[in-house]
């Protein structure tokens, strides 16, 4: 099939991770790939993006850099030296802390390994971790909790107020809510604490789906979090992982069930399933950010179009886009959409957003504090963000490098959340949990 170079980049061998000069080009249906040659385990060629033409539209929007504020220098080639290096083009703004590898599920599209407790970071390590990102990209920055799951350590509540001591205006632990729905006064005792938000793994609104990705039917777990949650006052984010003949014809009905939840449901996070960690490779499925990206506009029921995703500025715009859905307030009969809300592209343009953009504004909230700064009403509305993770199959360094979303480890290093998860072909992470051991 004959192909149209879009652009050269740099990739990794899927087998041996080997860095290998890489095109990027499309196909005559109009989908791109990516193609590389390792000497020594031959071609490779990955799609990842089903649209050209919106695949270059993305690109001409990327919105402008800010660099880490005091990165290290570089101890070796990506993916490999990561710490934030020198190399590095975007700061960090959202940073995990992994408390814990102990985990109450074992989901098999899980890209965590989460199964060994032992070696847990200690309460002085999470502190100086802390610290790490203080020092970093400074206390206006959003931490995720996460592991494993951060429910299983009894001590969450002093480690959200060790990062409140810290001067941490944002706390948010990623969760898949088991704790939560079964615990009454659990969340509450998080909140008190200074915990602001849940970041709640929701994969889908029937059981099938999550027999699929958590190996048995949780849903009930899931509404009773979610109910929780809205008693304690807390914000929830909805994170969906995407995986093709499991849930991606539910993205509509996810969309339809936030919004109808707004007052407890803040944002709707979609992320295609990679292929890192204990995440078989035998059972990668092709779905790209721009496939959900589309497959949400198409089930949308014409609230959405593909083009209402803008990038958010915080990473590469191929791998972290956004909308914002804003309540229409206005009668029924002049409503833009009979849900009751509209796209914020419909009243900002591009221009204006660039000109109102602030690399300060947390990656779900660029579009609504810029709404908010024109006086739009936005407490009650929802953010929908698709990020593109990437793996050994889909790995394109120069994204790598404009990476926001980062990994914290003891030792003072901050790593891109994509370098950190990376597994070879034969499921061999490049960087051990929290780089307490060298693997490579």
């Amino acid at each position: 099939m004959e192909m149209t170079l879009i652009e050269e980049t740099e990739a990794l061998c899927p087998v041996c991770l080997a860095p290998l000069p890489a095109t990027v080009s499309a196909d005559g249906e109009g989908a791109v790939w990516m193609e590389r040659t390792c000497p020594e385990h031959g071609a490779t060629r990955t799609r990842i993006w089903p649209d050209a033409d919106h695949y270059r539209w993305l690109q001409s929007r990327a919105l402008p850099k800010t660099p880490p504020a005091a990165p290290r220098p570089c101890a070796g080639p990506c993916p490999t030296g990561c710490g934030t290096c020198a190399r590095h083009e975007r700061r960090g703004t959202l940073l995990e802390i992994e408390v814990t590898r102990a985990c109450n599920l074992h989901c098999p599209v899980c890209f965590m390994s989460a199964e060994d407790p032992t070696g847990d970071p200690t309460l002085e390590e999470i502190d100086a971790m802390y610290g790490v990102i203080a020092e970093a990209v400074g206390t206006d920055g959003a931490v995720q909790l996460t592991g494993g799951e951060p429910t299983c350590r009894a001590d969450l509540p002093e480690i959200i107020r060790l990062g409140r001591e810290r001067g941490f205006w944002g706390i948010e632990v990623n969760t898949n809510g088991l704790v939560i729905a079964g615990r009454a006064g659990y969340v509450e005792s998080l909140v008190e604490a200074g915990l602001t938000g849940v970041y709640l793994s929701f994969d889908g609104l029937t059981g099938d789906v999550y027999a699929a990705t958590c190996g048995r039917d949780i849903l009930d777990v899931k509404l009773r979090a979610i109910e929780r949650c809205r008693a304690a006052g807390i914000q929830v984010v909805l994170s969906v992982a995407v995986l093709a003949g499991v849930n991606d014809g539910q993205l509509g009905d996810l969309l339809r069930f936030a919004l109808e939840n707004a007052d407890v449901v803040a944002g709707l996070a979609l992320q295609p399933v990679f292929t890192s960690g204990r995440f078989e490779a035998d059972r990668a499925n092709a779905l790209t950010a721009g496939d959900v990206i589309f497959k949400m506009a198409e089930q949308s029921a014409g609230l959405i179009e593909p083009r209402d995703f803008w990038p958010l500025g915080c990473s590469n715009p191929l791998c972290d886009t956004g909308l914002f859905l804003v309540r229409d307030r206005r009668e029924p009969a002049e409503r833009y959409h009979e849900s009751g809300f509209y796209p914020a592209s419909r009243v900002l343009a591009w221009d204006e957003y660039r000109a109102g953009f602030s690399p300060d504004s947390p990656q779900g909230s660029v579009i609504p504090d810029i709404l908010a700064a024109r006086g739009v009403p936005v407490a009650d509305g929802l953010s929908v963000i698709v990020m593109n993770y990437m793996d050994a199959n889909t790995m394109d360094l120069a994204r790598l490098r404009e990476c926001s979303m980062m990994v914290t480890v003891p030792d003072g290093r901050a790593i891109p959340f994509c370098s950190y998860h990376l597994t070879d072909g034969a499921g061999r992470r490049v960087y051990a949990p929290w780089c307490k051991e060298e693997l490579r």
